[in-house]
């Protein structure tokens, strides 16, 4: 018997099952040994279950999980993958479906605060999704059905027409208003879950009603998102309780645009740092108020995302970029390498919406 064959019915059984197409791009076979997965791993994922955030006294987060799942699904290491999910599932999920947005090793409770995080919820469920059309493994095909689930019962409101996706389940409401956060919308994620087996059409109007938002908030001398939006009956407008920054946060918006192979939708990022006041790297942040910008440089991390950003704008031209962790890379930087690294490989398969 030809194994390929069998490999090949256990793929189209999952498909049928409810996995996206999108889910089923394998890595190339080198980057199984990429020593970027293999770095992130040493300083980065405690006893291979734990992702810290170095920058921030080495708590966890959903996010941090989410993206440890994505880089060991990506990179073909199974039990780092399994170890770092059963972490996960015991120490952060809820009664819900969802997950508690932070885990610390230096308080005598170590999840003091049970609200969730969209991306952290997001991120793993996604990660389950194409773990489970990688290696054939439906086992996790529930729990990311039931994440997916709790995201669009808990998260998805209805606002005058549009489906918002909400930061997490509480304090984002503001009577009539409500704040959102761009970088929390990962859209290849979404448009996976959108044709899987779940409430497609609910994923495609929350993916649709995001990307019109995300198109909307423009804001300053180069039209560019906040970190934190607030959306009204008639406008928007940046955040009352956060800084105008388009900064930490946004700089994931043209990521996971470029990821879903939207170019049409990069061209304000890429005009704004060509500008020679940036000289093609983004700086740590921009006041969209005022113009000012962060007084401090900012990492690597940044510079990838701006690299993958130009390369799918420009419809693939030249080779894909490839951006190495460094001794100084903390981990919001080093993730930020792995997550274009990843985009840059999967984008050309990626469809538009």
């Amino acid at each position: 018997m030809n194994p390929d064959r069998g490999t090949d019915r256990s793929r189209r059984r999952l498909l049928k099952a409810g996995i996206g197409l999108a889910a089923l791009s394998l890595f190339p076979t080198a980057a199984r040994a990429d020593q970027n997965w293999q770095t992130f791993k040493r300083r980065f994922i405690v006893d291979g279950r734990r992702v810290i955030d170095s920058g921030n006294n080495n708590v966890s987060h959903s996010e941090s999980q989410g993206w440890g799942l994505l880089f060991a699904q990506s990179y073909d290491d199974k039990e780092s993958f399994g170890r770092i999910w059963d972490w996960t599932s015991r120490s952060l999920q809820r009664g819900d479906g969802l997950f508690s947005w932070r885990w610390s090793p230096n308080t005598s409770d170590p999840v003091p605060d049970k609200n969730n995080a969209a991306d952290g919820d997001i991120l793993i469920a996604w990660a389950l999704m194409r773990a489970a059309a990688k290696w054939n493994e439906p086992r996790w095909l529930q729990p990311s059905r039931r994440i997916q689930s709790a995201v669009l019962e808990r998260l998805a409101v209805d606002f005058q027409g549009r489906l918002i996706l909400l930061p997490g389940l509480q304090g984002f409401a503001r009577g009539n208003r409500y704040v959102v956060n761009l970088s929390y919308y990962v859209w290849p994620a979404i448009h996976d879950f959108a044709e899987g087996a779940g409430d497609r059409g609910k994923w495609r109007r929350l993916e649709a009603d995001g990307l019109w938002l995300c198109d909307n908030a423009a804001f300053g001398d180069y039209k560019l998102p906040p970190d934190w939006l607030l959306v009204g009956q008639h406008a928007f407008r940046v955040a009352d309780d956060w800084k105008p920054y388009f900064g930490f946060d946004a700089i994931r918006i043209p990521l996971y645009l470029a990821w879903h192979n939207q170019a049409s939708r990069l061209g304000r990022f890429v005009t704004a740092w060509r500008t020679p006041r940036f000289a093609g790297r983004p700086p740590a942040w921009i006041n969209l108020d005022d113009g000012s910008v962060a007084p401090y440089p900012s990492s690597g991390g940044y510079a990838a995302v701006a690299a993958v950003t130009r390369f799918v704008a420009d419809e693939f031209k030249g080779t894909v970029p490839v951006a190495a962790i460094g001794d100084d890379d903390d981990y919001y930087s080093a993730s930020l390498k792995l997550l274009s690294n990843l985009a840059g490989q999967e984008a050309p398969r990626a469809k538009r919406s």
